[in-house]
């Protein structure tokens, strides 16, 4: 017989919290990620700027568009 886990349970379960939380800012990263790539090639904005409108800091910027390069 199959066990049904019902969405009540799973978030009464702190381990389903802790992942949701971990997958929901992984996505935000991510997205903040692909933001930076296309300020950078659709705008030509410098890494500055875009540091400054993201509100991220700028070695993030940096990092972000060094590994886009590569």
């Amino acid at each position: 017989m199959p066990i049904t886990i019902t969405e009540e349970m799973m978030k009464q379960d702190p381990f389903f919290q802790e992942g949701l939380e971990r997958g929901v800012q992984k996505g935000k990263l991510e997205a903040k990620k692909e933001d930076i790539i296309n300020l950078h090639k659709e705008l030509q904005l410098p890494p500055e700027k875009i540091a400054k409108v993201l509100k991220v800091p700028l070695e993030f910027v940096k990092e972000v568009l060094k590994t886009a390069d590569e």
